[in-house]
């Protein structure tokens, strides 16, 4: 597994190399072309290329690369005159905190739904939740996240339109946290939207299935139901289930809030990702992509290691 995570890592790395430069345009005359052009000599040109990790051969340019990663050095971004590393540290702990925030909104709601209609598959709630959980399962992220925006920012103006914060943070740090959790309540609630659907269903199916089982008929015919049911019945046997779906999901949500942070303008790593593409910042794509992919192949291990302990508890 620790192999498989590894080679993983440096098939990400290689991509994240070769797709930029794929691109098309060259990305100093691009940078020429944009607000960023002062009017460079051609010798400074020539040191903006370096600096962007383009100077060289292919593999020139590789080799110097992994040798910049070895010792730490994820390179330099232009467009936000700082360190790659600078940049993405910010990013990812706005991104981390959307996450966070999100976690548990769909890891509660989806399978306790799952749960309420996988025991009523055949009444009105069971099947209104199924109908109504497909129909939302089929709606993409980004429309989700517009919906939400105009629903709660702007219809009923119960959350700000955008930001991670006020544009003049308060001096009490209390009143800023509050802040900080207000500006990320709806960004979360859509990045949790789609998962809480996932969970819906895979919690549904493995409660039907659970249904047939002796040891909840048994439960059932004691006349046990209610909260205890669900709770130590269904719920208990589906956390080894629901655990190993965890590490998909993150994977799933730091590849949704690419969309979640560009209409809710978050300064999370899926806006600096964006960003980076339009301003053609090699090594702040680099940097980012790589990062993410380290973070979530750590997160999967993590999680890996918690399913299997969780299943062989029972």
């Amino acid at each position: 597994m620790v192999l498989d995570r590894a080679l993983a890592l440096l098939l990400v790395v290689a991509l994240g190399f070769l797709l930029p430069r794929f691109m098309p345009g060259d990305p100093v005359e691009l940078q020429r072309a944009s607000d960023l052009d002062l009017g460079l000599a051609a010798a400074q040109r020539e040191t903006l290329r370096q600096e962007m990790g383009l100077g060289g051969s292919l593999g020139e340019q590789f080799l110097t690369y992994c040798a910049a990663l070895l010792s730490g050095d994820l390179g330099f971004s232009v467009a936000h005159a700082a360190p790659v590393s600078q940049v993405v540290a910010g990013a990812l702990a706005w991104t981390s905190l959307l996450v966070l925030l999100a976690f548990p909104i769909y890891l509660l709601i989806g399978p306790w739904l799952g749960i309420e209609s996988g025991l009523a598959p055949e009444r009105p709630l069971g099947r209104g939740l199924l109908v109504g959980l497909s129909a939302l399962g089929s709606v993409p992220p980004y429309a989700v996240s517009i919906l939400l925006l105009w629903l709660l920012a702007v219809a009923v103006p119960l959350f700000p339109l955008g930001g991670a914060e006020a544009l003049l943070p308060p001096a009490d740090p209390l009143v800023r946290i509050a802040g900080v959790l207000h500006h990320a309540a709806l960004p979360a609630l859509a990045l949790a939207t789609h998962e809480i659907v996932r969970f819906f269903f895979l919690s549904r199916g493995a409660t039907l299935a659970l249904s047939l089982r002796p040891f909840v008929i048994n439960a059932r015919a004691r006349g046990i139901a209610g909260w205890r049911l669900r709770v130590t019945y269904l719920a208990r046997s589906l956390a080894p289930v629901l655990a190993g779906r965890l590490g998909d999901t993150l994977a799933g949500q730091f590849s949704v809030v690419l969309f979640v942070e560009i209409v809710f303008s978050y300064p999370g790593i899926g806006l600096v990702i964006h960003e980076a593409i339009r301003a053609r910042d090699l090594a702040l794509l680099q940097g980012a992509v790589i990062c993410l992919a380290a973070a979530i192949l750590v997160l999967n291990a993590l999680l890996d290691g918690l399913a299997g302990r969780l299943a062989r508890r029972g």
